[in-house]
């Protein structure tokens, strides 16, 4: 697997956690009895599902960052 290969799919993966943590709090939301919609209410779900997919999702990020970068730089060094 080259490096722009996992560079890719690291970034895939960042941004399917990121989209788990909202659906996530959505699902919270509409599952609980007697809770009044609204950006307020969907905010404390956020924070009630916590930071640690956005910790991940942020990490995963930056390493996909990172390989795409070395991907670049070994294939501007080979030419």
């Amino acid at each position: 697997m080259s490096r722009r290969t996992a560079g890719v799919i690291l970034l895939a993966i960042s941004a399917f956690l990121t989209g788990v943590k909202y659906l996530t709090a959505s699902i919270y939301l509409t599952s609980s009895p007697g809770t009044v919609y609204g950006p307020d209410s969907f905010k404390q779900w956020l924070d009630y599902v916590g930071g640690n997919l956005t910790t991940y999702s942020i990490i995963t990020l930056i390493v996909g960052i990172i390989y795409l970068i070395l991907a670049e730089i070994y294939d501007f060094d080979k030419k």
